[in-house]
């Protein structure tokens, strides 16, 4: 019997799996060339057409909602059934590209919005502002 499944080896392929899953699974491929030959089959054969419509699924992220969604849902824009589907993606399903983009929008809201307004505007206009101080001079 296998230590991990093949769902699990594809989802390690993938960047599916939770941190601690994932380092079990590089540890045993370090020492366990057997499992490393596995996964190599594994992924040839998903490769070469052997797909079913939940690969397609998964691979595709078609459950991974938009960054903007995320962004509503940090913002506390989105009602209690999307908030709930949110936080089960997070916990329960464990989706790592969601959580680094839920992380990332939290540390981005952290700051004022009179900060984030003033930054933008900086980054918006500060070549046009150079230019029109050169302009000026000549």
């Amino acid at each position: 019997m296998h230590e991990f499944s093949d769902d699990e080896l594809l989802a390690y392929a993938d960047e599916r799996l939770d941190a601690v899953r994932c380092t079990s699974i590089e540890k045993l491929l370090r020492s366990d060339f057997s499992t490393v030959e596995r996964l190599t089959r594994l992924l040839s054969g998903r490769d070469h057409g052997e797909h079913s419509v939940g690969e397609l699924w998964r691979r595709g992220r078609l459950s991974c909602p938009p960054r903007a969604v995320w962004a509503a849902f940090v913002d506390g824009r989105l009602g209690d059934g999307m908030s709930q589907y949110l936080k089960f993606h997070l916990e329960t399903v464990g989706c790592r590209v969601c959580s680094a983009n839920f992380e990332d929008l939290q540390h981005e809201d952290s700051s004022t919005d009179s900060e984030r307004r003033t930054r933008k505007i900086f980054q918006s206009s500060a070549g046009k502002l150079h230019r029109g101080s050169d302009e000026k001079s000549h």
